[in-house]
């Protein structure tokens, strides 16, 4: 079976999301890490532009965005049901959109931000800033205030303490993708000694960050960026699986299409349309570095153009 390959770095916090979903599910996987900021020239021919991390890569086949990546890795550890259910999903996106708003917000803040960046020199701290700011396009990375961010953090917190005092998981004794969306963003937060502190004191949601800490991250066996995208290039993408279309009136399957994010990382991804179901978009793209790949989506989060 082609290896899985995540493509991320060791700061990102979406990317902890999908380490310790790895680690949960037992899967081998390979370890590209690539820098936090542009340029990343061994991935960008493979994803043909998507900036955002984490990427995962099997072969030929790119996954964009924590979503369908999730997906994938639940449907190839025969664990689907992790990722389905309405309160499921819906808890994830609450997490993955508000959740890690408030947490953005509250480790950005100057005080914070000070300690996450004290190791780097003015340079640095100047490229991360430049970096950011095409990301978003010129848009507020930070769309809250801290204090308002700490208010919100700190009602959340009770809600979930008293929801876990009774059960291991959110919503069981068995973890799903909530569990994993909504422990990445604390995670964020416990990773920055000066704002750590405002996750104390709620005992049942301790125990629970430890219980999923604990899963870990298995034992990847490190992949040089250059050797990934080899791997892509000398790869065929996978059969397209059946699917049920969902196309819009002016858009057909074989088309050239671009697909975007609909928050920020705002990079029209571009190739012909293989996939359009109600969960997914794939575009099959040729690159000269990396050949003939196909790019994955989730559809909730991104639009076809």
């Amino acid at each position: 079976m082609t290896d899985i390959i995540l493509h991320h770095y060791s700061g990102s916090l979406f990317s902890e999301k999908i380490r310790l979903l790895l680690g949960y599910l037992e899967l081998p996987w390979r370890s590209v890490i690539i820098p936090p900021i542009m340029p990343r020239p061994a991935l960008m021919p493979l994803t043909g532009g998507y900036r955002r991390t984490p990427v995962m890569q099997e072969g030929a086949d790119i996954y964009c965005d924590t979503r369908i990546i999730s997906e994938r890795l639940a449907e190839r550890a025969g664990r689907p049901e992790l990722c389905s259910g309405f309160v499921a999903n819906r808890v994830a996106e609450w997490a993955d959109s508000q959740l890690f708003r408030v947490a953005v917000a509250i480790t950005f803040q100057p005080n914070a931000i000070a300690a996450t960046m004290s190791s780097l020199s003015e340079a640095d701290i100047a490229a991360f800033q430049k970096d950011r700011a095409a990301l978003t396009q010129g848009a507020a990375l930070v769309t809250i205030s801290a204090k308002a961010a700490e208010s919100h953090l700190r009602a959340y917190l009770q809600d979930l303490d008293v929801g876990l005092a009774d059960t291991a998981f959110l919503l069981g004794d068995q973890p799903t993708i909530a569990d994993f969306s909504v422990y990445h963003c604390l995670w964020l937060i416990a990773n920055n000694p000066v704002v750590a502190p405002q996750l104390s004191g709620f005992e049942h949601v301790t125990r629970w960050r430890t219980r999923m800490a604990s899963f870990g991250h298995g034992a990847p066996s490190l992949l040089a960026a250059e050797d990934a995208l080899d791997i892509g290039r000398r790869a065929e993408p996978k059969q397209v699986p059946a699917f049920e279309p969902l196309l819009p009136k002016d858009i057909a399957l074989g088309d050239q299409v671009s697909v975007t994010p609909t928050d920020y990382g705002l990079v029209p991804v571009r190739g012909e349309l293989v996939i359009a179901s109600a969960r997914e978009f794939a575009v099959k793209r040729h690159d000269d570095l990396a050949g003939e790949v196909v790019v994955h989506f989730p559809r909730i989060g991104f639009q076809l153009g």
